[in-house]
């Protein structure tokens, strides 16, 4: 038995304290308070469900992302006849996800961290192992585990740089979490100096890979038979997609993006806003007219008798659709990076894209292994963007040297090969993990 820390204690008494406060919280956050309304009952629901999971694994991955990552490990236990399998999911947007593309026996929402309810859940549900997918560990569920003899695993495991688990202060107690876990598999070698260099993790780290970018190629094969992107790919000579776009990364482009549809008449935009509601597709159709541009919205101009001949520039008004888009692109650039962090840039690179995001990339190891590419090609399998001159100038040596934006877009679909076999790799670490819980 583990003597409970001065920083478990504080964390064990803010978990207390903050427990009570939520539903007070949830009148000014939507997302928070649905999430909330998805747990009433949880822990009933949870516990009924025991003798559909008992014995098998529980992986928990917290918001749509973390679930794509997980999805090709499922699909790997599924094929080596391991399960049953569970997975809890943290954020409303993973849990409305996974009951659209379900890959487990059970889908529901993971409890709030309570060390009782955590300790319930074990004993009712007695995995053969628990899983963490890319970095949202619970502290208290993974103490639990621990006093059961559990073993505890991450997949896909990454720590950022910008991570406020490397911080002085909580240093320690993310040391002594991660060192709970009988396995720790990463994305990159980057990330495993960060674990075992950095934080001073003691426990196995290996790395495994991304699993993410298997999900990519996976879309990105299926989207071959998509009718959107063939459709895309005859409109116009060359096209830019700006993908999960926030307001910060358009006005990066609505400065030039009118000059530059002007003195190429080949060229043409697919807007994609990071949440398509009607709100933010009217706005966006508004600033491209107030800017001279003829646009669409993608659900109009697609099901019409023909496209407009004029239009310029396409405002995507659905999910869903990005992964097909990204084959017709010509240049991509990635939305998030002037905010909280850059969107997922496996997914034009997969379709050999070369992608261009905002400054602020620290969050993905891909995207910084992207740019030290770009440092070292012609034009860059990936280049950081930061301000509306710079991106036309980069887009315009794209569009000028089609050799160069062929090496560069090669050299980014490496990146997502490179990561090729990262489930069967994780799968692996999992069983031997099992393994010796079973020895």
């Amino acid at each position: 038995m583990r003597r409970a820390s001065a920083a478990w204690v504080a964390y064990r008494a803010a978990v207390r304290l903050a427990l009570p406060l939520l539903p007070t919280a949830a009148a000014l956050s939507p997302k928070l308070a649905r999430g909330l309304a998805g747990r009433r009952e949880l822990m009933t629901r949870l516990l009924a469900a025991s003798p559909l999971v008992r014995g098998g694994v529980w992986l928990h991955a917290t918001s749509v992302g973390e679930y794509e990552q997980a999805r090709p490990i499922l699909r790997r236990l599924r094929e080596l006849g391991v399960g049953p399998l569970a997975v809890t999911h943290f954020s409303p947007s993973g849990r409305e996800y996974a009951a659209a593309h379900p890959e487990a026996d059970v889908h529901d929402y993971l409890p709030l961290d309570r060390a009782a309810d955590m300790r319930e859940l074990l004993d009712a549900w007695r995995p053969r192992a628990l899983v963490f997918v890319k970095y949202d560990c619970w502290p208290n569920l993974v103490a639990a585990a621990g006093a059961v003899g559990v073993p505890v695993v991450l997949l896909s495991g990454a720590l950022p740089p910008g991570s406020l688990r490397r911080h002085p202060l909580l240093r320690p107690f993310y040391r002594d979490l991660f060192d709970r876990f009988a396995r720790i598999g990463v994305g990159s070698p980057a990330d495993r100096d960060r674990f075992v260099a950095e934080l001073g993790v003691r426990a196995p780290v290996v790395v495994s890979g991304d699993t993410r970018a298997e999900q990519v190629l996976l879309r990105y094969d299926a989207a071959a038979a998509d009718a959107l992107p063939a459709r895309l790919a005859a409109w116009g000579e060359q096209r830019l997609v700006l993908g999960s776009t926030w307001p910060p990364d358009e006005a990066l482009w609505w400065p030039v993006l009118p000059e530059l549809l002007g003195e190429r008449p080949g060229l043409r935009v697919v807007l994609v806003p990071h949440e398509p509601s009607p709100a933010r597709v009217a706005e966006l159709l508004a600033a491209a007219a107030r800017r001279g541009m003829a646009a669409a919205a993608l659900s109009g101009w697609a099901e019409g008798a023909g496209a407009p001949h004029d239009v310029r520039l396409l405002v995507v008004d659905r999910v869903g659709a990005l992964a097909g888009i990204y084959r017709a692109a010509t240049a991509a650039y990635v939305g998030g990076s002037f905010t909280t962090g850059v969107h997922s840039t496996l997914e034009p690179a997969a379709a050999a894209v070369p992608v261009g995001f905002g400054p602020r990339i620290a969050n993905a190891e891909e995207a910084l292994t992207l740019t030290a590419l770009g440092a070292a090609t012609i034009l860059g399998a990936g280049t950081i963007l930061r301000d509306p001159p710079g991106a036309a100038a980069w887009l315009r040596r794209l569009l000028d040297d089609p050799d160069a934006r062929r090496r560069a877009g090669e050299a980014a679909r490496g990146v997502v090969e490179a990561q090729r076999g990262a489930a069967a790799r994780s799968v692996d670490l999992l069983l031997a993990a099992m393994g010796d819980r079973q020895a």
